[in-house]
């Protein structure tokens, strides 16, 4: 070996090896003793505290006992100082506890009987140090706390030793306890514990350079040799590896149809850590067979391509096309090849062009509210008799009629009722029409979107629904019909494939087109609300399918219970990128087996949430925490605590509480939590203060080439939701609840139309950043870039972060004075 690769060897084996020893060394007597010593001394003073708080609460029993009049005060100290005197620890069993007052005074000594009932307070140490006025000091201040000092060795009053203490205080006697453990005890385990990591280190340093000096033998040995094939190959090699670890897309280079090397690109493309790939043939990976590429070769110098499929697992997992080229590698044959990915974004291109011709001409009509498809509304009296309901109904040529009584509505009859109720069951037409009417009348707002009503017709079962204003008032009615002539949209279908779903791969594969749906829709509206809406109607959806898979898997739920979402999902303001906030109301009833039950039943469906792609929370504030699947009363005392005793991190961490709604069960739970809300929110101005203030001192920064849309958000979400507490508002969304606002006069018009403005336009962004990035086969994120927005849209984005910013000032000149 020349003098020169002598040298390198040295540097690059020797010297780090001798190195590491070196640094063993000294981080074991720097670093790993001082720890050990360290968590022996903590080990030890905790096993003093807790010994301490278990006499302690000896005290505390005998304290109680006084208290509920079963023993006097003089009773009680007596046969609790009794106690704890006799109470030994250790492994001679002569470690004890004291008791003092705070005058002090010794209560108790087990062993120094003559200090006893005693005066302390000039008693010192052997090092002049007033001990026990220490302890009542330190006690006085903290509570509890150590103290060190000098003390006799255990029962042995000729020998005196370093000692430490823990001391608690009994405010209730004015009394202290203490106990203690003495240091030379620890100072000897100490340094066993020193001997035997000396010995087991010394070991390892011994076969350390035992190894080493084996290692750098065999290395001599074998350098020249390695050296010498080495220089042939490595020119060769590292061009073609450079050459694959660079490419852009999957590569690999093959030499006797075995991988020589890949780049990371295609190891991701087939799921597969490098390293496995190496070795493997080229009919592992792709499902043409070798002999048909090099068939493809009529002229060697030219490369070839060829549509394939890559094999993952065994089988066939997506179709690629690859490039695959001719060279002469170490004076071999190798080839080169190039594997491109087309199926994930050919695919969700041609369903995009699908999407978005069907979509085209039905889109927007059911996106819009349904108040433009309701009719007025036919009533009759709750006495009228079934002949006058069908002759007024056959006169307006009405299917339906309402019910009504002292002007309220209470039930509905259609012409199917007359058939099955009273032309099948031979009825008398003079009978009234409260006999035959269906109740309770199923309703929907004005404003719902047409394709909701849709959904409520099929979930519920029903043919027409009484629609209402935001006033509660009746305006009219929508049938079945109406909305099934412009229902024939993807959304519906993807609903109705959700309810026929028989197993999560089903609904995974489903919840896999939302995507393309909804970038469908942004090219077709400017609504961000309406697209959140049918993101939450799948996720809604699918939830929904999922508790009544779980349900058919754990068995029929033991009492009432309500799931509800919380977060965006109970706000309908879900995006493409959103993890799991849900929780479980139990009815009052539930016992301990029920509750496990239930506890059972949310693991699955947030198990299976999780594997369809709605994540789990981070926050674990999902149903399977069993601290959110609880009773309604126990909902309602969490709500207490929040409102009545509120504190800034208990109103920040329970904010994502207070957007919720019920997706499946009994709804009338999650209507009684919201009742109790309303109640105990009134004027309660600490609460708002402390929500107002987490919202006012949530800062987003922008650096010079990216914004976190979600966070920008986030205070004009929470401005909105603080106002709609203060007006005990019934809505979630914030959309609905800045109308609601302006309808109550909280906000003007021009103060209304700028917040949806601000709202609509980043979340309208977020979506569009987010459906692209999907598209493009990569994960969605809430951040965006500066560069790829056009200068008026850096603008507008900066404008409304400016907006918001303001409407933080706004919420603390409004509820400043409330703390």
């Amino acid at each position: 070996m020349s003098e020169k690769n002598l040298n390198k060897f040295f540097i690059s084996i020797v010297a780090p090896s001798i190195l590491a020893i070196v640094l063993f060394i000294i981080s074991f007597f720097a670093i790993i003793i001082p720890h050990f010593e360290k968590n022996m001394m903590d080990r030890k003073k905790e096993m003093i505290r807790e010994l301490t708080n278990t006499a302690w609460s000896i005290l505390e029993e005998h304290h109680l006992e006084y208290v509920r009049g079963e023993l006097s005060l003089e009773q009680a100290q007596k046969v609790a100082a009794d106690q704890i005197e006799q109470m030994r620890y250790g492994v001679e069993r002569k470690d004890y506890f004291w008791l003092i007052d705070y005058s002090p005074k010794m209560i108790m000594h087990p062993y120094l009987l003559e200090l006893n009932n005693t005066n302390l307070e000039d008693f010192k140490d052997s090092h002049e140090k007033k001990l026990f006025v220490d302890a009542v000091k330190l006690v006085k201040e903290d509570n509890e706390g150590f103290i060190d000092y000098y003390w006799q060795w255990k029962d042995d009053t000729s020998r005196v030793v370093p000692k430490l203490s823990f001391v608690k205080g009994f405010d209730d006697w004015g009394w202290l306890i203490g106990t203690g453990i003495y240091l030379e005890d620890v100072e000897q385990e100490i340094a066993a514990l020193k001997n035997r990591l000396l010995k087991i280190s010394s070991i390892i340093v011994a076969i350390i350079i035992i190894a080493l000096i084996y290692i750098i033998r065999q290395s001599l040995n074998i350098e020249n040799k390695r050296k010498a094939a080495e220089q042939k190959l490595i020119q060769s090699k590292q061009k073609y590896k450079t050459l694959v670890d660079a490419s852009t897309e999957g590569t690999l280079m093959f030499v006797d149809n075995r991988v020589a090397f890949n780049n990371l690109k295609f190891a991701t493309m087939i799921d597969c850590p490098s390293r496995e790939l190496t070795g493997a043939s080229f009919n592992d990976l792709f499902t043409i067979k070798w002999d048909q590429v090099l068939s493809l070769f009529s002229d060697p110098k030219k490369s070839v391509s060829a549509e394939t499929e890559l094999i993952c697992n065994g089988k066939a997992s997506r179709p690629i096309v690859i490039s695959i080229s001719r060279i002469i590698y170490s004076n071999q044959e190798a080839f080169i090849v190039v594997a491109k990915d087309v199926s994930r974004k050919k695919q969700l291109e041609t369903s995009t062009k699908q999407l978005s011709q069907e979509l085209q001409t039905s889109l927007l009509l059911m996106n819009q509210p349904i108040k433009s498809f309701v009719k007025s509304a036919l009533t009759c009296e709750i006495d009228t008799s079934i002949k006058e309901v069908a002759t007024l109904m056959t006169l307006k040529n009405q299917k339906v009629i309402f019910v009504k009584q002292a002007q309220t509505i209470i039930g509905v009859v259609n012409d199917t009722d007359l058939k099955k109720r009273v032309l099948a069951k031979e009825i008398s037409l003079e009978s009234k029409v409260v006999n035959i009417m269906s109740a309770p009348v199923a309703q929907i707002s004005e404003n719902a979107l047409l394709y909701e009503a849709v959904l409520l017709f099929r979930q519920e079962g029903i043919s027409h629904l009484l629609v209402k204003n935001t006033q509660n008032n009746v305006v009219g009615v929508i049938g079945n019909q109406e909305a099934l002539e412009v229902q024939r949209n993807s959304l519906s279908y993807i609903i109705q494939e959700i309810e026929n779903s028989q197993h999560i791969d089903e609904l995974k594969q489903i919840y896999n087109h939302v995507p393309v749906l909804i970038n469908a829709i942004i090219v077709n509206s400017d609504n961000a609300q309406n697209t959140t809406r049918i993101i939450t109607s799948v996720a809604d959806a699918i939830s929904i399918r999922v508790i009544d898979l779980a349900i058919e898997e754990h068995g029929t739920p033991p009492c009432d219970f309500a799931f509800m979402a919380l977060g965006s999902e109970g706000r309908m303001e879900q995006t493409l990128k959103t993890d799991q906030d849900n929780a479980i109301v139990l009815s009052n009833s539930a016992t301990e087996q029920d509750q496990v039950y239930f506890h059972h039943l949310a693991k699955s469906i947030n198990k299976h949430l999780h594997t369809i792609g709605y994540n789990y929370c981070i926050g674990e504030i999902m149903a399977s925490n069993k601290k959110w699947c609880q009773s309604i009363s126990t909902w309602k005392d969490y709500f207490s605590k929040w409102i009545n005793s509120p504190d800034p991190q208990s109103v920040l961490d329970s904010s994502t509480f207070f957007d919720f709604r019920c997706i499946y069960g009994e709804g009338k739970l999650i209507n009684e939590l919201r009742e109790h809300i309303n109640d105990i929110v009134k004027d309660n101005g600490l609460f708002f203060y402390h929500m107002a203030n987490s919202i006012i001192k949530y800062k987003v920064t922008a650096d010079a080439e990216a914004f976190n849309l979600k966070k920008v958000l986030l205070p004009l979400i929470g401005y909105v939701r603080i106002y709609g507490l203060v007006h005990q508002l019934q809505a979630s969304n914030t959309i609905e609840r800045i109308e609601l606002l302006f309808e109550q006069k909280e906000f003007s018009l021009e103060h209304k139309n700028e917040l949806k403005q601000i709202y609509n336009y980043l979340m309208q962004l977020r979506l569009k950043l987010q459906s692209q990035a999907v598209l493009n086969n990569e994960a969605p994120e809430n951040t965006v870039n500066f560069k790829v927005l056009s200068h008026i849209e850096q603008n507008t984005l900066k404008k409304s972060h400016k907006e918001i910013m303001e409407l933080q000032a706004q919420l603390s000149l409004t509820f400043k004075h409330l703390s």
